[in-house]
This record gives C-alpha cells, sequence and structure tokens, in this order.
C-alpha cells in the first residue's frame, strides 16, 4: 500500500503551472487560437469587401455568394451582393438576390422595401 498516491506527494509545480496557464489567460501568455467557421466567413467577408473596393465586383460577388452558401441568413453579403447588382445594372440578379434574402432573413424589412422600389 507504500505504493498508493498520496495527497500532496508526487506533485510536478511546473505541469502544474503549465495546465493552469493553459485554463486561464495569464498576463504574458497567448492562448491558441481557434479558428472555427466563423473566422473563415469574417474573412471571406473582409476579403471580398476589399475587391469590392478595388473595383473588381465579379470577385467580390463570387466571394459573397460563398458566404451566403455557408451562411444562407447574412443580411450583409446579401446586401452588399445586391448593391453589386444595382452598379453593374442587373436588375434580373437584383431582384432574384433580393428575394432570396427575403426568403431566408426573415427580420429584415429592408430587402422587401428595396424590392418594391425596383420592381
Amino acid at each position: 500500500m507504500s505504493d498508493e498516491r498520496k495527497v500532496g506527494q508526487n506533485f510536478d509545480a511546473d505541469k502544474a503551472d503549465s495546465i493552469f496557464d493553459k485554463l486561464k489567460n495569464v498576463e504574458g501568455k497567448i492562448k491558441p487560437k481557434r479558428e472555427g467557421k466563423f473566422d473563415n466567413i469574417k474573412n471571406l467577408m473582409n476579403e471580398a469587401q476589399y475587391l469590392e473596393k478595388s473595383g473588381k465586383l465579379d470577385e467580390a460577388a463570387e466571394l459573397y455568394k460563398q458566404v451566403i452558401f455557408v451562411l444562407p441568413d447574412s443580411q450583409k453579403a446579401y446586401d452588399a451582393l445586391a448593391k453589386i447588382y444595382q452598379k453593374q445594372g442587373d436588375v434580373d440578379k437584383e431582384k432574384d438576390i433580393l428575394k432570396k434574402a427575403i426568403a431566408n432573413c426573415k427580420n429584415d424589412n429592408d430587402f422587401k422595401n428595396r424590392l418594391k422600389e425596383i420592381s
């Protein structure tokens, strides 16, 4: 029975400190960053906005479509995509994307109003 571990014995202070550092945000320590689904979507949105500002509307539209594919209720992506189609003068695509936005983003009446304006 002398092989049994007793409280306070066999305690490795360095290992315990390492574990506690991982469990809480200790000043000077960097927590490992988890890259999740929403981080990727945020990156897509940022890239799409950059492309849009650079005048690369077709490339930006493709990225906004990817965001919508992953997050079908993304009001920002629908809004940006509709604005791109408006800039390009493509009323049919603008109407189509607004209809999809209305179907997927039920809490936003702005899309309904915009659709009425161009219809």
